[in-house]
């Protein structure tokens, strides 16, 4: 004897329903904690940072930008402490974090992206001389995901 599986358009739509409901749920779980988390790697960052500091506009520089399924959620530009000894570099913070997000690979298209830069076009230079300014933080953002992603489907579940 075969069994027959029956399904009311209700009890679907129903289930649909629920479904989107988690769903939503956990994408705004996600992106509070997640905003949370680029908070903590820029102050991670600034606090870890591995060069005598002369004028904070490299530490300052970091910036994130949130995107979901490849668009933007939320950002934070550094903003640096001398803005009108360098109008230039100031002003380059933003396009820093632009041009590095529009690059082919770097967000996405499904799915969360979390990018963090050091703004200033010398962070890189910094770092190629062997001197932490996102290296370290590399780190701290993968152990901490790990945590955030546990910690929201253990709410989800508990909801």
């Amino acid at each position: 004897m075969a069994i027959k599986a029956e399904f009311k358009v209700e009890g679907v739509r129903a289930l649909q329903q629920k479904l989107l409901e988690r769903k939503e749920a956990m994408k705004r779980v996600l992106n509070m904690k997640l905003l949370q988390l680029a908070e903590e790697a820029v102050s991670h960052a600034k606090h870890n940072k591995g060069y005598k500091d002369r004028t904070a506009n490299l530490k300052n520089s970091i910036s994130f930008a949130l995107f979901y399924d490849g668009e933007l959620v939320t950002q934070q530009v550094g903003d640096i402490p001398q803005p009108d000894n360098a109008p230039e570099e100031h002003k380059g913070v933003a396009n820093n974090l632009e041009q590095f997000c529009s690059e082919e690979g770097v967000v996405r298209p499904s799915g969360y992206s979390l990018i963090i830069v050091a703004g200033m076009e010398y962070g890189v230079h910094v770092e190629q001389k062997g001197y932490n300014v996102l290296h370290l933080t590399k780190y701290f953002l993968r152990d901490e995901m790990r945590k955030v992603l546990e910690e929201t489907i253990e709410e989800i579940k508990g909801s």
